[in-house]
């Protein structure tokens, strides 16, 4: 068997070594754990220290495409204000 073929097959055992991990743990919901970690859900405002500027519009970041209700290390959440 060549060098090529026996990474593919060690890798493939892996790979399902870990789905296998993550079947046990998932209880049935999808779970890709090849992602790495995630970024927190939202980045709310910090009080006075914070120097963000806030979101001008819910819509996402130009610089990180992060939802603007969310917030980013950009800009604060988006807060409707009303006139």
């Amino acid at each position: 068997m060549n060098q090529l073929a026996q990474q593919i097959r060690e890798a493939a055992r892996e790979r399902e070594a870990r789905l296998a991990i993550a079947r046990r743990f998932s209880h049935g919901t999808p779970l890709d754990i090849g992602r790495g970690a995630s970024m927190p859900v939202a980045m709310p405002d910090r009080g006075p220290g914070d120097h963000r500027p806030y979101a001008m519009s819910p819509d996402p970041c130009p610089r990180c495409a992060t939802r603007g209700t969310l917030g980013c290390q950009h800009q604060k959440p988006f807060e409707a204000r009303s006139s």
